[in-house]
């Protein structure tokens, strides 16, 4: 039995991080122990480790882990570590979400998507049997930079309405929110999906959804998902076997 140590920062508003972190975890080998360590509460006698989402974690506390074989899995571009963090994470396996993410940062990385289950959604999308209409744009509304507005933007030169989805400070008015065990059913009754973020979205896992969904989808190339729907989409059904493969070598 392998121990292996996995860090990731608690949070009370799981979004795509979060899912990402819970699908890897639940394909682990049976032969995996997985040991959650949170901020303050790392298990450093375990055999290697996972670090995810980290800001809450010290630089301190990320050296003392990186001593052993460590994977650091990058779901955003590491705009919040404390001090000495990224200096700590020196000589890790470093792991990005697309090609689009590993240049931005400017990092020597192996790039393996998030393990999204489409399979809900291609099924969603069998059950409208093509009877669809209508704009939808989802998002988690958090900041600026995801940019409704440029999604409404859009849908107004093409002379349509738009639906949101989805909450946050940034929401537009009247955006819904939905359970994201209702997304599947959600994105196969739209047409179109439209996602028009101003920065960088390493992997952006609705628009891979929404793609499985049966949605025409209108995106840019700051959407990490737009690189494998477009030049490997089968990576995406092998990430958490080819992400196991990594942290076990």
């Amino acid at each position: 039995m392998t121990r292996v140590g996995w860090l990731a920062d608690d949070t009370d508003m799981p979004g795509g991080a979060e899912y990402t972190e819970a699908e890897f975890r639940a394909a682990a080998p049976d032969d995996v122990e997985i040991v959650l360590c949170f901020a303050g509460e790392v298990d450093y006698t375990c055999e290697k480790f996972v670090v995810q989402n980290c800001v809450k974690y010290t630089a301190d506390e990320i050296a003392r882990v990186t001593t052993k074989p460590t994977v650091k899995y990058w779901n955003d571009v590491g705009r919040h570590l404390q001090p000495g963090v990224m200096g700590a994470l020196h000589g890790v396996t470093h792991v990005c979400c697309s090609p689009i993410q590993s240049e931005y940062m400017g990092i020597d990385a192996a790039c393996i998507p998030p393990p999204v289950d489409l399979a809900r959604f291609e099924l969603a999308a069998a059950e409208v049997n093509g009877n669809r209409a209508g704009i939808v744009s989802v998002g988690s509304w958090r900041n600026y930079g995801k940019a409704p507005h440029k999604a409404a933007e859009w849908a107004a030169r093409d002379g349509s309405s738009i639906d949101f989805v989805g909450g946050g400070p940034f929401a537009p008015r009247g955006s819904q929110q939905v359970d994201y065990d209702g997304m599947p059913a959600l994105l196969a009754r739209y047409e179109r999906f439209v996602f028009l973020p101003m920065v960088i979205e390493p992997f952006g896992r609705v628009v891979a959804e929404a793609w499985a969904a049966g949605c025409e989808v209108i995106t840019n190339q700051l959407v990490g998902a737009k690189y494998w729907i477009e030049e490997n989409p089968d990576a995406i059904d092998t990430a958490a076997e080819d992400f196991w493969k990594l942290v076990l070598a």
